[in-house]
């Protein structure tokens, strides 16, 4: 399977695209990246007694770990929208958010005007398009 149009953002502004690696499997494969360790991925997987790589209890644990440290997962459910999952809804979310959008509304399949659905820690939903993501940086610098 390929995730040509899933991400993470790192706190630090970079944009990675997943490729042929499910946001998991990169975090798995180079922990170090994430500032985690893979005694401490291990670990996770077997306080729940699931086996490394699999997307249940263990996944869901690690990536509310790295929304913690500031990373935001972000992933396309093709030809319904975009899906985003973050800490909160700062200033920094924001502007990493708009920089993403100025990248990905370019891709062919979803458009500008695909809807952006944002959860956060506190279950709030917003919802966007790409271009409302990123007109905010824009009307921001102007």
């Amino acid at each position: 399977m390929t995730y040509n149009n899933a991400y993470w953002i790192f706190p630090d502004g970079e944009i990675r695209k997943l490729g042929t690696d499910s946001h998991i499997s990169m975090v798995i494969k180079k922990p170090q990246k994430f500032g985690l360790k893979r005694k401490q991925i291990e670990a996770c997987y077997q306080k729940h007694n699931e086996r490394l790589y699999s997307e249940k209890k263990a996944r869901e644990e690690i990536i509310l770990q790295l929304l913690d440290k500031g990373f935001i997962r972000v992933r396309l459910y093709p030809d319904k929208y975009w899906s985003i999952n973050a800490k909160d809804w700062s200033n920094d979310t924001k502007k990493l958010l708009a920089a993403w959008a100025e990248q990905a509304k370019t891709i062919k399949a979803t458009g500008q005007y695909m809807n952006v659905v944002i959860n956060t820690y506190q279950r709030r939903i917003c919802n966007y398009t790409l271009a409302d993501l990123y007109l905010r940086r824009h009307l921001r610098n102007s």
